[in-house]
């Protein structure tokens, strides 16, 4: 079943009544956390009750700790003593633990109840809001319990995301110029010529709008990740080792995905793929964003990076498949760099 999309600056207004018009009434159970909960509940809820819902709201403590089988648990628990039903409506409200973990109580709870994904953060608007992906957390790792659980709805109001800090903001972009790098010329060049800190709150909303739709044309030809959804990963090889190797608490996701692309543009430079001014465009637009693009040797290293990425999804035959760029708007797959070249640019990635 596809997700339905609803873009706009205050719509979240209208939450409730765009889901009585995909056929669902009953209840909703609405999961967020303590600190979006009190700034963006409220009207959530109302806007349930408007609509004819009988709602209920529970705040999980905000952070990646949430994402875990016990605070599951303590969500199953909590709507079976609600006697949730298989008709009823589960609404994700927050960032992307939120989504995650709601998303994953949805998908396994009487074997599924509906989803809607009402995300809070632009990382979480452009990315995890969308595409079905769930998971929890173990000890041994992150997101290795999960289950493919796509929302009938997302929401994207940019208006939730007015107070978030500039630092969050940033590291959401990263998702939406690796976006662009990979499918769309059109909205590279925009980006290029209009300062994030410049944008109105309604042309956010037409290029979160780009990015988003962009995403679901992949996620709806290929659900289960088996085909052309790998060419989203470029720029994450690098920056789920950096996510990883640094604990991931010294850089947000976006943060490490940026250092990310500009591994991924120089290897497809040195790979004979890409035009290295095109990667130089890249790497300014991400500077200018005010995202890093270096990593800092306090907290990794080049030798921790390299041996992070063989663990990557993406190896195959302990070989790394790397997604890389023939030019905006065109991306190449390959297995076949040499480590020396991966070294050689991972080395040179370090800040001084």
């Amino acid at each position: 079943m596809p997700t339905h999309l609803s873009f706009g600056n205050g719509n979240v207004t209208g939450l409730g009544k765009r889901i009585t018009e995909l056929g669902l009434r009953g209840r909703a159970f609405v999961i967020t956390d303590d600190t979006v909960g009190p700034v963006h509940g409220p009207e959530v809820m109302a806007s349930l009750a408007c609509a004819g819902f009988l709602a209920e709201i529970y705040a999980v403590p905000a952070g990646e700790a949430s994402k875990s089988l016990d605070r599951a648990t303590d969500l199953y628990a909590w709507l079976a003593s609600h006697r949730a039903e298989r008709r009823d409506v589960v609404v994700a409200l927050g960032g992307g633990v939120v989504g995650d973990l709601a998303g994953f109580v949805a998908a396994t709870f009487l074997r599924g109840i509906t989803l809607v994904q009402v995300p809070t953060t632009v990382l979480s608007m452009v990315d995890s809001s969308v595409g079905g992906k769930t998971a929890v957390n173990l000890p041994a790792g992150k997101n290795l319990v999960g289950a493919f659980h796509p929302p009938i709805l997302t929401l994207v109001d940019v208006g939730l995301i007015s107070g978030l800090p500039i630092r969050e903001v940033r590291a959401g972009w990263a998702e939406v110029i690796k976006t662009a790098a990979i499918f769309d010329p059109a909205l590279f060049d925009e980006l290029d010529t209009v300062p994030l800190v410049e944008l109105q709150p309604d042309r956010m909303a037409d290029i979160l709008e780009r990015t988003v739709r962009w995403k679901e044309r992949v996620v709806h030809e290929d659900p289960r990740e088996r085909g052309i959804r790998v060419v989203l990963n470029f720029g994450h090889t690098v920056g789920h080792a950096i996510e990883a190797t640094t604990g991931y608490g010294t850089y947000l996701h976006g943060e490490a995905v940026a250092i990310g692309l500009v591994a991924a543009s120089r290897l497809s430079v040195r790979a004979g793929f890409l035009d290295a001014g095109v990667a130089a465009r890249i790497e300014d637009m991400l500077a200018r964003t005010g995202l890093p693009t270096r990593y800092d040797p306090t907290f990794t290293n080049a030798n921790a990076i390299l041996d992070r990425t063989l663990t990557d999804k993406k190896v195959e035959s302990n070989r790394v498949r790397w997604v890389l760029l023939r030019d905006i708007g065109q991306v190449v797959v390959t297995d076949e760099l040499s480590a020396d070249v991966i070294r050689d640019v991972v080395e040179a990635l370090v800040r001084h």
